[in-house]
């Protein structure tokens, strides 16, 4: 860790300073931050890709075309990190956030309405936050001059940008932006959910360290394996057909038209297209009259949702769905 944070900082130096000497410790310490934890473990390829990049680092050396390694950190880490969490939002998959919020949440405790939603779209924000400054750190490393990547090329242009100004957004701003954005997430999360199970940003921050291994390992996990989880509000509009003989003068939503809401929440929210072959079991608890507000939590593991239905805090229908054969294509 803190040979990940010197790097930038050195990298800086190096470009505004033009340091030759600055810029080979800031490829070191690149190096030993990529190479070295692995290294220490006895991993085979980190020992294999040894000699390899000791080798290019002399060749750069002796060309005296080192400081082209600078380029390259600030765009392949945003890469990284757009597919990290855009890789997890394609069909089948559980959103990176989502599995976070999932293991963060005590067992037992209901999640709070619409914080699988929020999780999957804080997802598609990173990753579009990502794509956005890898997009701007490889323009940067295009344009700059005199050392950028085209005019390390040896190709002239009409526009350029100053090596310094590269560093500066590569090195300081890029990593400002993410911490910006980060901490004013975070201030809108914990007012938009005050429910968390977390007291404040030291505590996330401590709790996400404990679920790491647990988040790490759901990666290599079949999707199946994985619940996928979903929430939708609900509302009982008062000219619903079913309150006509459900009861004349007390109207209540009778069970099958609530379960009709929530198979076509199913194939809207996870993209099912198959009829419903079981319902394994299924309790209603309480009833649903005209001009209830609630939300319906689905749970999808394989080709099997299961459901909760909730009024405020009153549960009020909970059960298990089993689809004939299940085709993904939703969100």
């Amino acid at each position: 860790m803190a040979l990940a944070v010197a790097y930038p900082i050195l990298a800086h130096a190096a470009s505004s300073l033009g340091s030759r000497s600055l810029t080979l410790a800031s490829v070191i310490v690149l190096a030993a931050a990529t190479l070295g934890p692995p290294l220490l473990d006895g991993r085979r390829w980190a020992i294999a890709a040894l000699p390899p990049a000791i080798a290019a680092f002399a060749g750069l050396v002796r060309l005296d075309a080192v400081a082209i390694v600078l380029f390259i950190p600030p765009i392949l880490l945003n890469v990284w990190l757009a597919w990290l969490f855009g890789h997890t939002l394609t069909p089948g998959r559980v959103p990176l956030i989502e599995r976070l919020v999932r293991l963060l949440q005590p067992p037992g405790l209901p999640f709070e309405a619409g914080v699988i939603g929020y999780a999957r779209s804080l997802t598609r924000l990173w990753t579009s936050l990502f794509i956005v400054l890898g997009a701007t750190n490889l323009v940067l490393a295009l344009l700059a001059t005199p050392q950028g990547l085209l005019a390390s090329a040896g190709i002239r242009l009409p526009l350029g940008v100053r090596l310094e100004t590269w560093s500066l957004f590569a090195n300081v701003v890029n990593y400002l932006v993410v911490a910006a954005v980060f901490l004013a997430e975070f201030a809108y999360r914990r007012r938009r959910f005050p429910g968390r199970p977390y007291r404040n940003l030291l505590d996330f921050f401590r709790r996400t360290a404990t679920v790491a291994p647990a988040l790490a390992a759901s990666f290599g996990r079949p999707a199946d394996s994985l619940a996928k989880v979903v929430e939708t509000e609900l509302e009982v509009p008062a000219d619903h057909p079913a309150f006509a003989g459900h009861f004349p003068g007390r109207p209540l939503l009778p069970a099958v038209a609530l379960l009709d809401v929530v198979i076509e929440a199913a194939a809207r929210h996870f993209g099912i297209d198959a009829p419903v072959a079981a319902m394994p079991h299924a309790k209603f608890t309480a009833p649903l009259v005209p001009g209830d507000r609630g939300c319906i939590r689905l749970t999808l593991r394989g080709n099997r949702v299961g459901f909760e239905v909730r009024r405020g805090e009153e549960c009020v229908a909970q059960g298990q769905l089993e689809f004939r054969e299940r085709k993904t294509g939703g969100p």
